[in-house]
């Protein structure tokens, strides 16, 4: 392109940055994305939550899911997420709900997250972020965790279980669990 002044600019230089980009591998970040209850209530069912287990939401958003299984099943648990002002939101839900003693909240990058105390991890992050934590994600399974996917499968394995939300939406929870276990 070239500008009035003849100087040559590069095409697309002028595009807002802060404009949302679709789904999947093009996000810097994993987007937020609200969750419907519904999809969140089959999630919990699917993974089978009790108050023995300790669930971690890596991309916890608003935090609902980990406040709905604390407030419906007792389940402890930790969400992560990027994002201070969701974090700070979450945080908030859960003394609103009142299971601020049974759910936390931090900002973490999920990179660093250690899934070592949970017994089930949630994910609806894209797939190029999970590909970046699948190492840790296989080390999770492979010591008895159980892992739910929402929307993006985990490349390489093979769920023990899919449960499509419904024949409407293309979106489905896909459930991870060593056989073993």
């Amino acid at each position: 392109m070239v500008d009035s002044d003849n100087e040559w600019e590069a095409p697309f230089s002028d595009l807002d940055t802060q404009t949302a980009v679709p789904y999947g591998d093009l996000h810097v970040a994993s987007p937020f994305v609200a969750t419907p209850q519904k999809a969140i209530d089959l999630l919990l069912e699917t993974l089978q939550v009790s108050s023995s287990d300790f669930l971690i939401d890596l991309g916890c958003g608003h935090g609902t899911i980990n406040i709905t299984a604390a407030k419906k099943y007792g389940t402890p648990g930790l969400g992560v997420d990027i994002e201070d002002d969701l974090v700070q939101t979450a945080s908030s839900n859960a003394e609103q709900a009142g299971v601020h003693n049974l759910v936390a909240f931090r900002k973490e990058d999920v990179m660093n997250t250690d899934l070592s105390i949970a017994t089930s991890v949630v994910s609806f992050l894209v797939p190029r972020h999970l590909k970046l934590i699948k190492h840790k994600l296989d080390a999770f399974l492979e010591n008895g965790g159980r892992l739910a996917c929402y929307h993006y499968p985990l490349q390489g394995v093979a769920p023990k279980r899919v449960v499509k939300l419904s024949d409407e939406f293309d979106k489905s929870i896909y459930l991870y669990k060593k056989e073993n276990n």
